[in-house]
């Protein structure tokens, strides 16, 4: 909880998603068996848009250019912004060792953040090849 408190940012919640799960595993099974179903239903910082937003912000080059490589192709195959999007609980891999892997990018929709729809594919490019962080 006091991680939370310290970052409460939404560019922080996959973050703080997974260290939750992390710390579940060591729970007694029976608690588990009651809290990963609860977990399952109410995993909106595990949507691909707030994954790619801590993703952007991660210590991480290479996890910081994976997340602008996958926000242009999604804003090159999305719609154009005129109809609205259908959000879709993902599901989690509970096992996952990083955040980044608590949900399976190949069978999720995947949807640009629209908190960053003011800035560009070209710009986000740049930001990556000048290794800046979005929050720094």
């Amino acid at each position: 909880m006091e991680r939370i408190k310290v970052n409460h940012c939404i560019k922080d919640g996959s973050r703080h998603l997974w260290h939750f799960i992390i710390s579940s595993r060591y729970w007694p099974k029976n608690y588990c068996d009651i809290i990963e179903p609860v977990i399952s239903r109410n995993v909106y910082f595990a949507a691909p848009e707030n994954t790619l937003l801590a993703m952007l912000t991660d210590e991480r080059c290479h996890i910081r250019t994976f997340a602008a490589r996958r926000i242009i192709k999604a804003r090159e195959i999305g719609p154009d912004g005129n109809c609205v999007r259908r959000f879709v609980i993902p599901a989690v891999n509970f096992r996952a060792m990083d955040y980044v892997d608590l949900i399976d990018w190949q069978a999720c929709n995947v949807t640009p953040p629209t908190v960053l729809r003011h800035i560009s594919c070209h710009e986000l490019l740049k930001m990556m090849q000048d290794d800046v962080r979005m929050d720094s």
